[in-house]
Formats: structure tokens, C-alpha cells, sequence
């Protein structure tokens, strides 16, 4: 039985009812494991392995150094996920390209997690940093290039992207794909939108993953997370990573049901931290 730390941002950086992770806790701890939430580094618990559950697009430096301590961090290796680090079809001034796009910002989740510590820290009056881009609701989408505002490809918390939609007859589709370590559930979400939010779901039906994806995961050396792509005339394309999915209201029923399998994934990890924990061991302990 292992011992593990969620590491989350100081000051009520961690919602029970909020992030999909808390719906794996009483599996855990029916497993024998202890699961432990703490918020910020101070003070840090000792224990066999750590979760990175900060709520930002870019961990804080600090926050990397003090896992250090740790014998095996799950997702210690997705500091950065901005959308620059991993799309691969993003558009530039004057490049020629002629299809619609869709501008958004470069943070996860519209940078509203940036701003929302941001204000925090002012209302305390803290060292707040510059002003964040934010966006609320759907990305726009322009039919061309041509069409953007100059200002958004010279910004640089803002990128543009092809805007390359799942769709048929029924509507516009998303998929998401949801993993803890070698387990994961993947799902095809249909909407009536060209921009697929979790709120405006009318159908939701399992899929496979492609290996395209999985080799994206790779890449990104993600342990535990959320990708959601789309399969585009064909070709499978990456939209979003988030290392600490959420659990929209409308669909709570039905993700929090499925919740056993996934975490199964944590043996992979106390797996792991035992055997590092054994090859640190002097020859002699």
C-alpha cells in the first residue's frame, strides 16, 4: 500500500467537487492506499509518490523543485502546456494558409485558472504580475486568415489554429479521451455547435484512440490527464491537454460511474515508486 500526496496550488487550489481526480479518492482508499491533498509547497507531507494537480497552464519553478523530494511524481514532466507545445496546426501572418481558423489562447482553459490567481493575489495584496488574456465561452472562428484581427497573431498569449471540425449530418463532434496511468475510457461527444463544449453535449458514446493520439500522450510524457481531439477527413488531431480535468455538471453521472477502472492506473505508479525506492536504498540498509 502506498502512500500519496496531491500536490496542489496554495490557498484553496483544490476543489473536492470540482476536479475529476477527487472521484478517484475513495478507490484508492479502498485499495489500502492514504491519499492526501495538500495546497502549496510549505510543510510538505512525506510520502511514496506525488500527483501534480496545479491548476495552471505553466507550474511555477518551485512547485517542480519541491517534488524533487518525492521517489516518483505522476505527470512531473508536463510543467508546460500551453498550446504552443504541442499543436500542430497552427497558423502564422501571411502563411498562406486559406481555411477557417479559430484563434485561442495560448493558456489552457481560456487562462481563466491565470486569471483567477491573479485576482487572488491582488485582493491580498501580493506580487500579482502583469495583466492575463483571458476568454469565456467558445473560441471565435473566422472563416479565413485574412479575417483575424492583425492584433491576435502578434499576441503572444494568443495563437490561431486551422479550424479543421468533426461533423456530419447530426452535428459537430468532440473526443475525449480520459487516462491514469495504462488506464483510460475515451468517449465521442456529440454537440450542435462547430465548437463542441462539455455543457451543450446531446449524445455521449465510447471510441477507440487512435495511435496517433497515444503517441501524442507519449510525447508529452502525460501520466494523468485529459486530451480532446477529433478525426478530421480521416486524420486524428490533438485539440487540448489538461493535466487536471474537471467534471461538467451534465455529465457527472455518468463519468464519476466509471470511475473504478481508472483508478486502477495507480498501480502503475506505486509500482514504480517502489522500485525506486529500492535502488536508492544503500547497500547496506
Amino acid at each position: 500500500m502506498a502512500r500519496l500526496v496531491v500536490l496542489a496550488l496554495e490557498d484553496g487550489g483544490f476543489s473536492f467537487n470540482h476536479f475529476l481526480v477527487a472521484g478517484l479518492f475513495p478507490h484508492w482508499r479502498d485499495a489500502g492506499h492514504e491519499v492526501m491533498v495538500h495546497e502549496g509547497i510549505d510543510n510538505l507531507p512525506d510520502a511514496d509518490l506525488a500527483l501534480l494537480h496545479v491548476d495552471l497552464t505553466v507550474v511555477p519553478p518551485d512547485y517542480l523543485q519541491a517534488l524533487r523530494r518525492y521517489p516518483a511524481v505522476i505527470n512531473g514532466a508536463t510543467a508546460d502546456i500551453g498550446k504552443r507545445t504541442f499543436s500542430r496546426h497552427l497558423v502564422t501572418e501571411g502563411d498562406g494558409y486559406t481555411g477557417p481558423v479559430i484563434v485561442k489562447t495560448n493558456l489552457n482553459c481560456g487562462g481563466i485558472p491565470e486569471a483567477f490567481r491573479r485576482k487572488v493575489a491582488l485582493e491580498k495584496g501580493l506580487a500579482a504580475g502583469p495583466p492575463v488574456r483571458f476568454m469565456r465561452g467558445r473560441y471565435p472562428v473566422f472563416p479565413s486568415a485574412t479575417q483575424v484581427p492583425a492584433g491576435a497573431f502578434r499576441d503572444p498569449e494568443l495563437v490561431v489554429e486551422k479550424f479543421v471540425p468533426e461533423q456530419d449530418q447530426r452535428g459537430f463532434y468532440m473526443r475525449t479521451w480520459v487516462f491514469f496511468g495504462d488506464s483510460g475510457r475515451c468517449n465521442r461527444l456529440l454537440g450542435l455547435q462547430p465548437v463542441v463544449k462539455a455543457g451543450d453535449v446531446i449524445e455521449r458514446v465510447p471510441c477507440e484512440v487512435p495511435e496517433a493520439i497515444r503517441a501524442e500522450r507519449e510525447r508529452m510524457q502525460f501520466d494523468y490527464g485529459k486530451f480532446d481531439f477529433v478525426i478530421h477527413q480521416g486524420e486524428p488531431i490533438l485539440l487540448d491537454v489538461n493535466r487536471t480535468p474537471t467534471v461538467p455538471a451534465n455529465l457527472s453521472e455518468a463519468i464519476l460511474a466509471g470511475m473504478g477502472p481508472l483508478a486502477a492506473g495507480l498501480d502503475l505508479f506505486v509500482q514504480r515508486a517502489s522500485r525506486t525506492s529500492v535502488g536508492q536504498r544503500s547497500p547496506n540498509s
